[in-house]
This record gives structure tokens, C-alpha cells and sequence, in this order.
């Protein structure tokens, strides 16, 4: 219990334990006092009513001495008889005594052993009363004793002729004495709540002032100090201190903000995406470029759990490498693709701190791409510087092969086996057609090049392209705009026209058609061959114009790395679009006065 009450205690404010302090210390005093004062004052009560008895008593000695000679002469009349003699003794008593007195008086004559009484029913016998006849008076104790303690003797001559002796009622004292105690005691405590009701008032008065002082310091308003300092002006040391303090967390907030600000800023302003992540994988910052490359602009990150908004990059290397850094607290670095676009590359940095991870990340899906064209194109120069060295080394063995191959074919003796003789001279020639196209990958003919129109070189082969389609069961339709001349060389784009072309009529299905066109786009003039195949499946993309790669079984791979070379050489663009329903290659060239090839400026 005592516990329980520390507990209570402990939760109460220091106002209302002051309340509560100052309530206990007024009734602790009422208690003593009231059991101090009623000590005093049942001795004070006790002393006033034995006075008032002994009073009582006297003015009845002094009555009845002043009636002791007619009494005693009674006694000595030998006429009346003993009876006689009492009644009119009891008649002279009766006279003397008030019997409207509270008290109970009476008189005892000894000489006639009579007992005359104020009142006629009484508790006490008179054994008891003749008893105490001439025995010390000693001090009533109204509570507790009922006897008489008042008895005054009378004298005749010297000699004690009776007692007047007296009687309280006690319950009538007591009940009084009560009475008037209860009355005080109810005055004092009505006065003690009234203290306390006041002093509580005055408390939850200083309380409100209290709140209103918090209130005006929490919202910094100003224009209540002087009203609350003059009702309690204890505070105002306690204002100033809080109002040095609060200009100092002033300042300091305004450093914290414009640091954060600044930082905020350069996060902000760098291009690299940056996050930061907490222990249980929330995010706690993310930048503008985060927001933009992995989430969209409308949803905010932060607070999210990362592996809740991309739970498809769970097992992946960027999750085990967030892990290793999370539980190793080491600084991780690896590449990767992004979080909602796969087809994006990132350089991710994780760096550990105290309470999560921080992570850089930029783009770098650009960068591979020249570096896969960096090394496409390497390969094309290294097959280029190839083809250069070997040509004639392989042409001049060729050419002397088929010079024996033809003279063995036109002598009677072979006639049987011309067939074959034939069909080794037809690969002798469809080797140097190799050569000549390896050739063709390194080797630019730059005299040729003059500003011409695209739209007639295309013209120009349509016959061939016509014949090819048709036989074939297909066609290859034209949808050419005007256009403007451009520095070209007429040879190299029949040959990219060729090539395009037929490659669209090999994957074209029966009564398909290949379309040519031709528009101008802003500066550029864009060569455009759709086909309508089944497109180009998505693991071979990357290898297209790849020499000696082709999915044909007759085929060398070297049609679409020579078209690439002849836009290349020609400043052009060379890309592709495909899907379900065919593919389109585009040639973009650039629209000014003359090209720039390889030699230099024009």
C-alpha cells in the first residue's frame, strides 16, 4: 500500500502535491488542535460546572445557617413530637431550597438523621448520600461519577449540627459540554475548508498563470509577458533565461536550416541519383534524380521500405551488394540495371554510416552502348586491316586457279567433268565477292562522292529490286518525297539500297510487300525499308551488322556490316526499329553542302 501510494505521489505535478501537502498539514493541525483544546476544555467545563455546584451549594449553607437557631429551638420543643419536628424541619428546608435549580440540593440533619431534597425522585439513595456526609470535596468527574461531591456543614453554636450537599446531573452537563465542543469543533473545520477551498482557488489561479506562461513561451507571443509578470512576477528571472536560451535555439535553427538547405541544394543539384536508406530499409532521403529514375515524380519515397516498393530486385547482384554493405559496414561498388527500367545500366556506390546506407548511382547505359560500339567498331577496323593485308595474297593464288580451271574446261578430255569445272570457277568467283565486300568494310571509294538525289539513285534500282521481288511472288513498293541534294556515293548506296532491300524480301512472306521511303525530318534526309516479317528477336539485336554473324544458312553476315560502313562513311545514321509486324531500317543523313569523309573537311 505505501508502494501504491508512492506511485501516486510520484504522478502527481508539484502543484497538486503541494495542494494535497497543504490540505494534510491543516488537518493534522485541526486533529492536535482539537485534541489539545478538548483537554483544556472538558478540564475547563469540569472546573466551571463544580464551581457552579459549590455555588450552589453555598447559597444554600448560607440560607440555612441563617435558619439553624429556629430549627435547633424546634428540636428542643417538648411539645411537638419527633414527627412533627421533621415536618415542619422539612417545611422550613423546602422554603430555603430552590427546587428550580438544575442542581440537586439537599440538607441532612444529623441530630435528626433527616434528608431534605430540592427534588423528590432522584438516583441516589439516601445511604449513599448519608455516606458521604462530611468526607472531603474533591472535584466532580462528570463522565464517570455520579456521586456527591459537594457537602458544606452547618454549624450551631460550634458544633455540626448538618450538611447541605449538592448533586450535578451529569448528562444534563455533559450533553452541554458536548454541545458546545461539537460547535466549535464544526466552526473550526468549516473555517479550515474555507482556507482551503481559497488557497486551492489561489493555486489553480497560479496553475492557469503557469499554462498561459508555458503557452506564451511555446508560441512566442510576446504581447502577454507583462500581464502574467505582473501577476506573478517570481517568473520574470525564469523569462529571461528562457528568452536568452530561446535566441540561441533561434540562432542554432537557423544554422541547422541553412545547412540543411545547402545540402539539400548540392543533393539536388548533382545529376548522379543519391538515396539514403535507414537499418530497416527505409528510405530517409532521396534526391530529385532519384525521384525522376526509379519512382515517378507524384509518390513520395521516403519513409518506404525499398525491398516493399521493388520486391522483383530481390536475389539480384544490386540486393546482395546493398546486404554485403548493410551487415559487412563496408563501401560497396558494382554496375547494374536500374530499378524499373531493365534495359537502363547504373554505376551504384553504397557507402555505410551509423544508421543505414547511403547510395550514388548514375546512368551509364550511354557509356556501354559506345563501349559496345567502341568494340563493334574495332572489330569491323581489325576485319578491315584484315581483309586489306590478305586480299592479294588470297586474289593472285584465286585468279591463277581459275585460269587453269577455264583452260581445263575448254579441252575435249574434260568434257565429262565441265560440270564441275564450272561449279569450282562459280566458287572461285563467290570467294572473291567475299574479298571484294571485305574490302568494301575498310576501304572507302571517296572519288565517286558528288552531290546527288537519293530518290534517283533509288530509281536507278528499282529493275534489279522489281526483278527480285517478283520473282519471288512479292513487292516492293515506293513512297519517295522530294528531296534535296546530298553529297553521295551513287555505287555505295545502290549497294546499302540492295542489301536492305533483299534482306527485307527474305524474311517478307509471300505476296508481302517491302516499303521504300524516303522523307526529309527537320535537317536530315531519312532513307527509311520497311519489311513485313516477324522482327528481329530481341538476344540477337545487339549482334546485328556484326560481321560473319547471320541466322541465314547460306548467308556470310557481311550485308548489313557493309551497309553500316557506307552510312558511316557517309556521316549517316544507321538504326532500326522492329516488332511483331516487321522491321524498318533507317539511314539518316545529314542535309549540308557537302560531307566530310574520312580524307578530312571538304
Amino acid at each position: 500500500m505505501i508502494h501504491n501510494l508512492k506511485n501516486v505521489l510520484n504522478k502527481q505535478t508539484i502543484i497538486q502535491l503541494t495542494l494535497s501537502k497543504v490540505i494534510f498539514s491543516i488537518f493534522a493541525f485541526l486533529i492536535i488542535f482539537i485534541f489539545l483544546y478538548g483537554q483544556n476544555f472538558w478540564q475547563k467545563q469540569v472546573l466551571r460546572f463544580n464551581y457552579n455546584l459549590l455555588l450552589s451549594a453555598s447559597n444554600a449553607q448560607s440560607k440555612i445557617q441563617s435558619q439553624v437557631l429556629s430549627i435547633e429551638e424546634l428540636k428542643t420543643d417538648k411539645i411537638l413530637t419527633k414527627n412533627q419536628i421533621i415536618a415542619k424541619t422539612n417545611a422550613i428546608i423546602h422554603a430555603i431550597i430552590d427546587d428550580k435549580n438544575d442542581d440537586l440540593i439537599g440538607y441532612y440533619d444529623i441530630g435528626l438523621d433527616l434528608i431534605v431534597r430540592s427534588q423528590g425522585e432522584t438516583d441516589i439513595s439516601v445511604n449513599e448520600i448519608r455516606s458521604l456526609m462530611g468526607s472531603k470535596n474533591e472535584l466532580n468527574d462528570f463522565l464517570n461519577n455520579k456521586k456527591v461531591r459537594v457537602n458544606l456543614p452547618i454549624y450551631d453554636k460550634g458544633k455540626i449540627v448538618g450538611y447541605v450537599w449538592a448533586y450535578a446531573k451529569n448528562v444534563d452537563y455533559v450533553s452541554l459540554s458536548f454541545n458546545e465542543l461539537n460547535l466549535i469543533v464544526i466552526l473550526i473545520l468549516s473555517l479550515s475548508v474555507l482556507i482551503i477551498f481559497i488557497i486551492r482557488k489561489h493555486i489553480k489561479q497560479i496553475e492557469l498563470y503557469l499554462d498561459k506562461f508555458c503557452n506564451m513561451i511555446i508560441n512566442n507571443d510576446n504581447s502577454k509577458h507583462e500581464h502574467i509578470l505582473i501577476k506573478l512576477p517570481e517568473l520574470r528571472p525564469i523569462l529571461d533565461k528562457i528568452s536568452c536560451f530561446t535566441e540561441g535555439l533561434k540562432q542554432i535553427n537557423l544554422e541547422l536550416e541553412s545547412s540543411k538547405r545547402q545540402i539539400n541544394n548540392i543533393m539536388e543539384g548533382i545529376s548522379d541519383g543519391f538515396y539514403a536508406i535507414d537499418c530497416k530499409w527505409q528510405f530517409t532521403f532521396v534526391n530529385n534524380e532519384t525521384q525522376k529514375v526509379i519512382w515517378d515524380d507524384q509518390t513520395d519515397l521516403l519513409g518506404k521500405n525499398i525491398w516493399d516498393i521493388f520486391p522483383q530486385k530481390i536475389g539480384t547482384l544490386t540486393y546482395d551488394k546493398l546486404q554485403e554493405a548493410m551487415v559487412k559496414d563496408e563501401s560497396m561498388h558494382w554496375e547494374a540495371e536500374g530499378f524499373t527500367m531493365p534495359d537502363q545500366y547504373y554505376e551504384y556506390h553504397a557507402y555505410p554510416f551509423e544508421e543505414g546506407l547511403t547510395v550514388f548511382f548514375r546512368d551509364i547505359t550511354a557509356l556501354k552502348r559506345q563501349q559496345q560500339e567502341f568494340a563493334r567498331l574495332e572489330r569491323l577496323n581489325l576485319i578491315g586491316q584484315l581483309a586489306a593485308g590478305i586480299s592479294h595474297e588470297i586474289r593472285n593464288p584465286l585468279t591463277t586457279v581459275k585460269g587453269f580451271l577455264q583452260m581445263f574446261g575448254s579441252r575435249s578430255k574434260y568434257e565429262q567433268d565441265k560440270e564441275y569445272l564450272d561449279l569450282m570457277v562459280s566458287e572461285i568467283d563467290r570467294a572473291n565477292q567475299i574479298i571484294t565486300d571485305f574490302l568494301s568494310l575498310a576501304k572507302a571509294n571517296l572519288d565517286n562522292t558528288k552531290p546527288n538525289n537519293l530518290n534517283s539513285v533509288i530509281n536507278k534500282v528499282f529493275p534489279m529490286l522489281q526483278a527480285d521481288a517478283f520473282s519471288n511472288n512479292k513487292e516492293v513498293v515506293f513512297d519517295l518525297k522530294v528531296l534535296p541534294e546530298i553529297m553521295l556515293n551513287e555505287n555505295e548506296i545502290k549497294q546499302l539500297v540492295l542489301n536492305l532491300v533483299r534482306n527485307g524480301l527474305e524474311v517478307t512472306p509471300e505476296n508481302g510487300k517491302v516499303i521504300i521511303s524516303t522523307y526529309v525530318n527537320e535537317d536530315r534526309v531519312v532513307l527509311a525499308i520497311k519489311d513485313h516479317g516477324t522482327g528481329i528477336p530481341k538476344e540477337i539485336q545487339e549482334k546485328i551488322g556484326t560481321p560473319f554473324f547471320t541466322t541465314k544458312e547460306t548467308g556470310t553476315g557481311l550485308g548489313l556490316a557493309i551497309s553500316i560502313g557506307i552510312a558511316q562513311r557517309h556521316k549517316a545514321i544507321f538504326e532500326f526499329e522492329t516488332g511483331e509486324d516487321g522491321t524498318v531500317f533507317y539511314t539518316i543523313f545529314p542535309m549540308s553542302p557537302c560531307i566530310c569523309l574520312e580524307t578530312g573537311p571538304c
